[in-house]
């Protein structure tokens, strides 16, 4: 080989060599590559593993716990609850009750609730010691799946009247035409569920009570467990039909997401009582005539229409009459047109037969209920609310007019008249006028005490005063004596 050949395949060489160090770093590049390409495939693929995982053995079970009186806010806690469970794709609902009774109409539209859920519906009576007296007893009876933990009754269901947290007879005729109708109604959702029919019977007629273990023996719940986790235990694998189709249970390791009663429901349980609602009602009317009376700088304004606003949401949850809260309404605006004529009582007297007439009207008699949510407002709250009423207006009345314990008094001050202020006016205080001391507001700003006035308008017995420029007016700077 000459010497160029040997150049040639030098040249060859090194370039060979080269290429082979230029491609190894890439050999080598795209090995590490495929190596950290295979172990994301292989985390994404763990991964989703790991999610169906979940998904299959995380599956959840809704718990809404309904303590105390079956009455609109629990009903309405109940509807928000299946709702709930239905949007978040739960296998079960369950409601741990504990109740003595309730409302019937609140009864009745849980349980519609319950016979139509998208959804299985368990109820417990538990924790051991609760019970489903009354109206639960009906609730307990609607649900897919009844159970009961140990030491825990349920039944007592037989309507009764009550007035003012008394029980009180009725008319034999409408007590047992109000019987029938509950005995129907508790034996169809019996029946439609599969339990003992005889027995719910006997809950209303007789108001018999049964205990967990007997309950069970008679067919009256499908279980008897001692928590939560036992009894999704026991259930697991049990099928149940419904709107859903007929399936078997999968609660066994299920996730327990609790719903807890909102804000709105905890104020609606407060003021969907008739007492709270009646006296919000009455408290909110004279706040608002207050300010309309004699101006707060809108403080009672505001506070009045919070308290009417609270009153209208227990309202609505109630079976009132509206015709009543115009009448109520009627009977403030007559208080406060007393108020601001400064007149001898006439309007106030009206006032006082009209709110007592519509506070006597607000709740009709809705006879018999299962539980023990009063059907009405207690007499003695109305007759303390509207009494209280009628003598505060009373010696308001009077003392405008000048005839408690004091010679009468002239007429209140004309637009024009000057006097002194005798508190600071921050705006509101007390003004000296012909030497008689009267509230005063200042129409603008503040004013110091001692500072001359003008009187510019009246607002029922306040004066609306201006400050006078030195050196002018009369004024009078001490009350007279009397």
């Amino acid at each position: 080989m000459g010497t160029d050949g040997r150049m040639l395949s030098d040249t060859v060489s090194s370039r060979a060599r080269a290429f082979v160090r230029l491609v190894t770093p890439i050999r080598r590049s795209q090995a590490d590559v495929a190596i950290i390409a295979v172990a994301v495939i292989a985390l994404l693929g763990w991964s989703a593993l790991q999610v169906v995982a979940q998904s299959a053995s995380g599956r959840e079970v809704v718990v809404a716990r309904v303590v105390g009186e079956i009455d609109p806010a629990v009903s309405q806690y109940v509807g928000r609850v299946v709702t709930a469970s239905e949007a978040r794709g739960a296998e079960a609902l369950v409601i741990l009750l504990d109740t003595p009774g309730g409302l019937d109409v609140s009864m009745r539209e849980i349980v519609q609730r319950l016979l139509g859920a998208p959804l299985p519906v368990i109820v417990m009576v538990g924790p051991s010691g609760a019970r489903a007296a009354s109206a639960g007893t009906f609730i307990v009876l609607a649900a897919d799946v009844a159970v009961m933990a140990p030491g825990t009754t349920m039944g007592a269901a037989h309507p009764v009247a009550v007035e003012g947290g008394m029980v009180i007879p009725i008319d034999p005729v409408m007590m047992e035409k109000v019987t029938n109708d509950a005995v129907g109604y508790i034996r169809g959702l019996a029946i439609q569920r599969g339990r003992n029919a005889d027995w719910a019977e006997r809950a209303v007629r007789e108001s018999v009570v049964v205990g967990s273990s007997d309950a069970l023996r008679m067919g009256v719940v499908e279980a008897v467990a001692s928590d939560l986790d036992d009894a999704l235990n026991q259930l697991d694998g049990r099928r149940v039909s419904g709107p859903w189709g007929d399936r078997p249970l999968r609660t066994r390791g299920a996730v327990i997401v609790e719903i807890s009663p909102s804000v709105a429901e905890l104020i609606l349980a407060i003021v969907a009582q008739p007492a709270v609602a009646y006296l919000l009602c009455l408290i909110g009317l004279v706040l608002i005539g207050s300010e309309v009376f004699a101006a707060t700088g809108g403080a009672a304004g505001l506070v009045g229409t919070i308290c009417l606003v609270m009153a209208l949401m227990g309202f609505n949850s109630l079976p009132v009459e509206k015709g009543a809260v115009a009448v109520i309404g009627l009977g403030v605006s007559l208080l406060v047109a007393e108020l601001k004529a400064g007149g001898h009582g006439m309007l106030a007297v009206g006032g006082v037969m009209a709110i007592a007439l519509g506070s006597w009207w607000l709740f009709p008699d809705s006879g018999p209920t299962i539980g023990g949510v009063p059907a009405r407002l207690d007499p003695l709250v109305m007759i303390g609310a509207v009494g209280f009423l009628a003598v505060s207006t009373g010696l308001v009345v009077a003392k405008a007019v000048g005839t408690v314990g004091r010679p009468a008094r002239t007429a209140m001050p004309l637009p024009g008249e000057t006097g002194v202020a005798i508190t600071a006016l921050a705006p509101g205080g007390t003004v000296s006028v012909r030497g008689e001391a009267w509230s005063g507001r200042a129409i603008a700003g503040t004013m110091e005490s001692g500072q001359a006035v003008r009187v510019t308008d009246r607002r029922g017995l306040t004066l609306i005063v201006e400050p006078v420029e030195t050196g002018t007016g009369v004024v009078s700077a001490v009350p007279r004596s009397e």
